[in-house]
């Protein structure tokens, strides 16, 4: 009978064990949330999509050997392909969230109305360019370098 009263009070945790634990168990969930991946903002998202438009149209452009374009528009921008008798739609146009917008930053000479703000050269040839996508007090730049890469940078 000794035996099992003696045991029987030994039984369970302590309060330090259990605070113990439970600090384990809140350091890691800490570290697990601080190394998750933070999701984009809808800006920082719309500038991403447009910068690999940008990209694919280069690639497109040259694959294909036919000049491609970027349209700007009130609400978001359009590819378009030159054909023998114009710049035609080349898929359906990229519509931006409500409230932002996007503009070309680098001055050009007036062109038609119809021709595109930029064009890639099926050559692969490139000539920079500078954009502004805006919106809810954001401000990205979106740079295309000789070379073909697109910059973002946040303001």
């Amino acid at each position: 009978m000794t035996w099992s009263r003696r045991y029987r009070s030994q039984a369970g945790m302590t309060l330090v064990e259990v605070m113990t634990v439970l600090f384990i168990i809140g350091l890691t969930a800490g570290l697990v949330t601080l190394t998750l991946p933070q999701r984009p903002t809808q800006e920082q998202a719309s500038a991403q999509a447009f910068a690999r438009v940008l990209t694919e149209a280069q690639e497109q452009a040259i694959f294909a050997g036919q000049p491609v374009g970027i349209k700007l528009n009130d609400r978001g921008y359009s590819l378009v392909q030159w054909r023998r008798d114009g710049w035609r739609p080349a898929g359906r146009p990229e519509i931006l969230p409500n409230r932002l917008s996007i503009e070309l930053q680098t001055e050009r000479p007036p062109r038609p109305e119809t021709w595109p703000e930029m064009v890639f050269d099926p050559t692969g040839i490139i000539e920079p360019d500078a954009f502004q996508l805006q919106g809810r007090g954001v401000r990205i730049d979106i740079a295309l370098t000789e070379t073909g890469e697109v910059n973002l940078v946040e303001r």
